[in-house]
């Protein structure tokens, strides 16, 4: 399931695979900020404003899931 933050923002959706060449960080390697950003959607599956810049499309979060932000 893939949650729209808005057309300028990016995306998280679950994943169970990951591509070849895909960045892969867990949850405690990234920023506060982007902890925060990452928590809210995990939890109300919708999350507001803007992404932090250090989620970057094609990476993938490990966290309770595999999260990927596109």
């Amino acid at each position: 399931m893939s949650q729209s933050v808005s057309p300028a923002e990016l995306t998280l959706a679950q994943t169970d695979t990951v591509q070849p060449g895909a960045s892969v960080r867990h949850f405690d390697e990234l920023s506060e900020d982007a902890q925060d950003y990452v928590a809210r959607w995990v939890r109300d599956r919708t999350v507001t404003g803007v992404a932090p810049e250090d989620l970057r499309t094609c990476d993938v979060v490990v966290f309770t899931e595999y999260l990927r932000v596109s």
